[in-house]
């Protein structure tokens, strides 16, 4: 008989997901952290994030509960002062470890490669090149751990130069295969999150 496969507390409603998206929210122009509403295909809630904001706790730390308010994972990456290392660990509620995102630094674009919690590389995901994405969708190609069949899209959708111009609000769509791994659904819709919370990042500091 085939072993079931494990599925983390709160998670189940990503078990039949082969799409879904990810909205940045603003309640007021002077919030100082990122919130974001996560839909299914149908525009349905699953989950809201919410970024936690120390002065001197970890470097990023998002929470993500379930449409009943219960926590389901815990996004991190440690405050290192030493390093500008990237790396975001995904936990379930319990603390149990999911996987990791890890930023590669390139020079012609962004890539990421999502691991398993024994950090065995499972996904890469591969951003756009140098002025793709310029008043248009940014695609970041969801690829196979060698690179050599794609898997899924992770994609900031362009709202059009007024909405961009005058709304803090990004929006995001992830596809993936709908049989992967329901832990590493959870990993590559962090990795969305991430994404945009350095992109946050990036603004703050300038």
């Amino acid at each position: 008989m085939a072993a079931v496969p494990f599925v983390p507390s709160g998670l189940q409603e990503l078990i039949p997901i082969s799409q879904l998206y990810i909205h940045q929210k603003w309640s007021s122009m002077f919030q100082n952290y990122c919130t974001y509403d996560v839909l299914g295909p149908s525009g349905n809630l699953l989950y809201q994030a919410t970024e936690n904001r120390e002065c001197c706790g970890p470097r990023m730390d998002v929470d993500v509960r379930n449409v009943q308010g219960y926590n389901v994972l815990n996004l991190q990456i440690p405050a290192n002062f030493c390093s500008w290392e990237t790396t975001l660990q995904v936990s379930d509620a319990s603390g149990q470890l999911l996987g990791f995102v890890a930023q590669n630094w390139t020079f012609s674009s962004a890539s990421f490669d999502l691991l398993n919690p024994m950090s065995e590389i499972c996904l890469k995901v591969k951003g756009p090149g140098w002025g793709e994405g310029f008043m248009s969708d940014r695609d970041y190609q969801v690829l196979s751990a060698d690179k050599s069949f794609s898997l899924g899209l992770i994609r900031r959708v362009w709202q059009g130069l007024g909405t961009e111009m005058f709304s803090r609000e990004d929006k995001y769509m992830v596809q993936c295969p709908p049989d992967l791994d329901v832990a590493m659904k959870a990993v590559l819709m962090s990795c969305g999150l991430l994404i945009d919370l350095l992109e946050q990042e990036r603004r703050r500091r300038h």
